[in-house]
């Protein structure tokens, strides 16, 4: 059996960390509703510890249900289609309604403005809003974008700004403040229903602040 290197281990994390904040899970999320330890998840993503056929299969399974597409060999060898999000279930069937149709291209849309920022932007990364937190600016279902800087001069710069924020305890999109010893990631919604609307950090691993905002379906004029 052919010997995993550090840079594979490291290539396909950094793929499950991409795909996994495209899907707008936090790794409690894939701790409390799927069954993955945040730990174990941390491992893969870092490089630690290599992603096998097994659990790459069950993320992909995740990732499906959530609604975006991945294959294995793309998580485990950086090979193939990279992940999207997933057509919508109308696409099954050989007639569409004409009241459908439209929702359908706009979620085409969506992707190829996703595929457009990504290429055009070296370390991109966007993410789904998934919650209530940063309304009524950014609703659910939203797209969001940015650039990642992962150095703490840079990170320092963002304060202030709405945020694609890396912690240790996973991915949140909220507004970065900064404290005496440390950080606050606060929500902009006064009546979230999240248990934590300020969630304070020591440390960030990666900041991006948005400079990319798209609405799922735009508003009727």
């Amino acid at each position: 059996m052919e010997k995993i290197t550090d840079d594979q281990r490291i290539n396909a994390g950094r793929r499950v960390k991409m795909t996994r904040t495209l899907a707008g899970i936090s790794r409690k999320d894939l701790e409390s509703k799927y069954g993955i330890s945040a730990h174990t998840l941390q491992s893969w993503e870092l490089g630690r510890n290599p992603l096998t056929d097994k659990a790459a299969s069950k993320l992909v399974e995740i990732f499906h249900s959530v609604g975006v597409n991945c294959s294995m060999q793309w998580l485990l060898e950086g090979s193939g289609k990279s992940p999207s999000l997933l057509e919508s279930e109308f696409s099954l069937y050989p007639t569409v309604d004409r009241d459908i149709a439209p929702l359908l291209d706009a979620e085409n849309l969506i992707q190829k403005e996703i595929d457009f920022f990504r290429s055009h932007n070296p370390n991109a990364v966007v993410i789904m809003v998934s919650d209530d937190t940063m309304e009524p600016r950014y609703a659910q279902g939203d797209f969001v974008g940015g650039i990642q800087y992962l150095i703490a001069q840079k990170i320092n710069e963002c304060i202030g700004h709405d945020c694609i924020i890396e912690t240790s305890e996973g991915t949140f999109f909220r507004r970065l403040l900064k404290r005496k010893n440390g950080y606050a990631l606060v929500c902009l919604n006064p009546q979230t229903e999240v248990n934590e609307p300020v969630i304070f950090a020591k440390t960030l691993l990666a900041v991006a602040p948005v400079i990319w905002h798209r609405w799922k379906f735009k508003k009727s004029e």
